[in-house]
């Protein structure tokens, strides 16, 4: 969470939430839905967000400064997307519940 937060606090956007009227107005709203996923535990979103976000770094016309923020942006993709729980063959580990009756309608 921190490298995409000092992420989004170096491209000007430390304020969560506020759109950026800037060159790299979608690359910032795509870091911030990022951060909001990774709070609200969407590894999907996440990892969705992350990946436009690389996309959307083509806005930063100086071509270090642009490969710069790629790169920090794919080694969140790397390093931070939670797993997958294992197949549905595989069930080592896991409880499944019993199913629950529905109560009746009142």
């Amino acid at each position: 969470m921190e490298c995409l937060d000092e992420l989004i606090a170096d491209l000007g956007g430390a304020d969560a939430g506020t759109r950026s009227k800037g060159p790299c107005g979608l690359l910032l709203e795509h870091l911030q839905a990022a951060r909001r996923d990774l709070l609200g535990s969407m590894p999907g979103e996440y990892a969705l967000s992350l990946r436009q976000a690389v996309e959307s770094a083509s806005c930063i016309s100086d071509k270090n400064a642009r490969i710069g923020i790629r790169t920090r942006i794919r080694s969140l993709i790397a390093s931070e997307v939670p797993k997958r729980p294992p197949p549905a063959g595989d069930r080592s580990g896991y409880v499944l519940p019993l199913p629950v009756p529905v109560a009746p309608a009142v």
